[in-house]
């Protein structure tokens, strides 16, 4: 381990945060080294957002044809689990050698190994060192550790995404974003589901109201919601796992449980510590408002690692762009989370942006809401679905949008219009005098601010 590589920027992590800081310092001269020790691509196009809305799709219209039965479509859909998931696999598994011949295309060199600080300015990685200008992190975040007697017999959500055959029975740990959005697709596909939750909520990012129409829809799919069910403990029973969770130490018997308990800053194998790494409270590296450092300035860091409350792929990028421009440029850009939208991909997708209620009473913001059922409207009743629901919430005092959330079909496409509203300004009086297509979901805007 004698010689020394010296880039100008070490990208430590290949995903969306990683690859928007290695492709920007690239293309302006920069000389750029990329370690990850995992297949390059990241998170979100191999093992996240791009293979879950694949699935997503597929059972969408199985879905789609049970709803339309009374609409004089017959015939049967079933889902064919195997050659669902290997249609998604031959989408999906291309990537990691189409990003490294982008890579070296650009001049980009790659590195394939698990990356470790030894001081503030080197970085080791396959028994090379590395003293680069500018390191980021962007190694982005790793599943939450439980430790319950049998928690080696759970598997990870990025299992899940390899399963050639579904299981009849399916526990998922957890009642965040991938553990929904999971369990409808496997419900869908044909699956028994549950879902076990330790605390008393699920899914605290969204307005409660909403949530609870959407958890309506997913007990319609068959999918059984239990909460205040910490888990005790895993055993396997012949055939059978068995979940024990609750104080009752109720059973859940199962033929595969996914430990979906949310994911935590990817930080420990790089030994922050020795690279004089502060970490913040929720285990991410601490960094200030040009995403660099606290403790080290030589480390930018960016996406999922940070640690803050948007993890979220848009997020990880727009930080990866502001950390390239602060390295190329100085420290002069901030990230801006102001208007963030998002989606659960469930059946119907739930979506948000801005404030929650709940969030606007607290800091005692003049407000309006517009809320209601879109059940009875025609674009909902055309697709069967049962639940669609809104709430908009409004300022008093200039009449511009603070926050919004929206069940229903679309709902991720509605959510950015909404979005786009707030970032202009755009009041509710001005939104009502746009022209929608007719008859769209674009359209529906009209009828939520009425």
């Amino acid at each position: 381990m004698t010689k020394v590589e010296k880039p100008d920027v070490l990208v430590i992590g290949s995903g969306p945060a990683g690859g928007a800081v290695a492709r920007i310092c690239s293309a302006k001269g920069k000389q750029v080294v990329v370690a990850d020790y995992q297949p390059f691509g990241g998170t979100c196009p191999l093992r996240g957002c791009e293979p879950k809305k694949f699935l997503f799709d597929v059972t969408n219209v199985a879905l789609r044809r049970k709803h339309m039965t009374e609409r004089g479509l017959h015939g049967c859909i079933a889902v064919d689990w195997n050659k669902m998931m290997t249609a998604m696999a031959e989408m999906r598994d291309p990537i990691p050698s189409l990003v490294e011949q982008f890579y070296e295309k650009q001049g980009i060199t790659g590195v394939h190994g698990k990356a470790k600080f030894l001081s503030s300015d080197t970085v080791v990685i396959n028994r090379k060192k590395y003293q680069p200008e500018n390191i980021v992190i962007a190694t982005g975040a790793t599943p939450r550790a439980v430790d319950f007697d049998g928690h080696e017999l759970l598997i990870s959500t990025d299992e899940f995404f390899e399963m050639k055959e579904l299981p009849p029975r399916i526990v998922f740990v957890g009642g965040g974003f991938i553990a929904f959005e999971l369990a409808h697709i496997a419900a869908i596909a044909g699956s028994q589901v549950d879902i076990v939750l330790r605390s008393d909520r699920f899914l605290r990012r969204f307005d409660s109201s909403l949530v609870d129409c959407m958890l309506e829809a997913s007990r319609d799919l068959g999918i059984r919601l239990h909460t205040m069910m910490p888990p005790n403990s895993l055993k396997q029973e012949g055939n059978d796992l068995i979940l024990s969770a609750g104080e009752d130490d109720i059973g859940f018997r199962a033929d595969c449980v996914v430990l979906a308990a949310g994911r935590v800053a990817h930080v420990e194998e790089l030994d922050p510590k020795k690279g004089q790494l502060e970490l913040n409270k929720k285990g991410g590296i601490s960094v200030n408002e040009f995403m660099q450092s606290t403790t080290n300035p030589r480390v930018y860091a960016a996406g999922d690692v940070v640690g803050n409350s948007m993890e979220l792929t848009p997020v990880a990028s727009m930080e990866g762009l502001v950390v390239a421009s602060n390295i190329l440029n100085g420290n002069n850009e901030n990230p801006d989370y102001s208007v963030v939208p998002y989606t659960l991909f469930t059946h119907p997708p739930l979506s948000s942006v801005g404030l929650r209620e709940e969030e606007i009473k607290a800091n005692n913001i003049s407000y309006k809401v517009f809320e209601g059922s879109a059940s009875g409207w025609s674009e909902y009743r055309r697709l069967g679905e049962q639940y669609p629901s809104y709430k908009i919430v409004v300022s008093r005092t200039d009449d511009t949008i603070l926050g919004a959330t929206i069940n229903g079909h679309n709902s991720e496409e509605i959510i950015n219009i909404f979005a786009f509203a707030m970032r202009t300004k755009t009041t509710v009086a001005e939104l009502n005098k746009w022209l929608w297509a007719y008859p769209s979901f674009g359209y529906t805007i009209r009828y939520m601010l009425k």
